[in-house]
């Protein structure tokens, strides 16, 4: 198959559906969901007796007058569920309770919680947890998400450079930025809460793309020393399409299993599992549509200075 003959074509779709996700993500939404985990709350592992659901946490969090409560199903066989409280909630109830002259002899998470297991009729023996974050925690999280994601990138293209040649390095690291920019825009329109797994989900498609892509750049050096007389873009879609069904057939396998992940794993696994199928999907695409095409364009581009 002839794939360096779309490679402009595809390159450009990728990069308009990038700036897709992320307008609906700025524009449409305002920006990225909230999460206690980045920007600060509380949050609290509540047993709710049986018979008792979400409903009924939503209901009495919202009589304990807590703004825009965040109910999850974090247990299904005992009936758990978390309940967070944004930074921005938690701060509305400390200055309501200040403006009453309420003292806080435990501080506002003890008032919260004396006020949702009143309201659900329950004893503190249902709290299992409960968590405050402080909106520094998540700027210190922020950055090293940020970093890991930065040299682990940067790491991988040097064992590119030594293990292929630099312009293999280039093609791979605009093939996981691709990977990641999407994964993130991906992550903004499904409303999906920043948080540690949804950061490993991200780590993980990184690791999961370069294997892929670093399969074709083998078959590409094997192609390169038998057919000499060939053009580098022959040579790379020949490459591309020798690979093509050990590339789907591990695409489709993995997706199944990350799959079952979704569907029959536990509700804290859901923003997970959602992140890495989409990621698989577009890494197998920038495995066969990206990396080898960049490199194309990166010799190219050289090749105008060799003459």
């Amino acid at each position: 198959m002839r794939f360096s003959k779309y490679r402009a074509a595809l390159i450009l779709a990728s990069l308009a559906l990038g700036a897709v996700l992320f307008y609906i993500t700025f524009s449409v939404f305002g920006g990225f969901k909230t999460s206690i985990a980045f920007n600060g709350g509380i949050r609290f592992s509540i047993i709710l007796p049986a018979g008792k659901g979400k409903a009924d946490l939503d209901a009495a969090a919202l009589k304990a007058g807590i703004e825009s409560p965040q109910v999850k199903l974090s247990g299904f066989r005992n009936n758990q569920y978390d309940l967070e409280i944004g930074a921005s909630a938690k701060e509305k109830l400390e200055k309501e309770i200040a403006a009453r002259g309420e003292k806080l002899a435990g501080g506002v998470t003890e008032e919260i919680e004396k006020r949702l297991l009143a309201s659900l009729g329950v004893s503190a023996q249902n709290v299992v947890s409960r968590e405050t974050m402080a909106a520094s925690y998540g700027d210190e999280l922020w950055k090293i998400s940020f970093w890991s994601m930065f040299w682990c990138i940067i790491i991988i293209g040097i064992y590119l450079s030594f293990r292929f040649d630099l312009p293999f390095a280039m093609g791979a690291a605009f093939s996981l930025i691709h990977d990641v920019i999407l994964t993130v825009g991906f992550i903004g329109v499904a409303r999906i809460e920043p948080s540690i797994p949804v950061v490993a989900a991200v780590l993980t498609i990184v690791g999961y793309s370069i294997n892929d892509t670093i399969v074709i750049f083998d078959r590409i050096r094997e192609n390169s020393k038998d057919r000499t007389q060939m053009s580098l873009k022959a040579t790379m879609d020949d490459a591309i399409t020798q690979t093509l069904s050990r590339t789907l057939v591990t695409s489709i396998l993995t997706l199944i299993s990350v799959l079952a992940l979704l569907l029959g794993g536990a509700e804290s696994l859901r923003d997970f599992a959602l992140v890495l199928i989409f990621g698989i999907v577009a890494g197998t695409y920038s495995s066969i549509f990206i990396a080898a095409h960049t490199v194309q364009y990166y010799e190219e581009f050289l090749a105008r200075f060799r003459r």
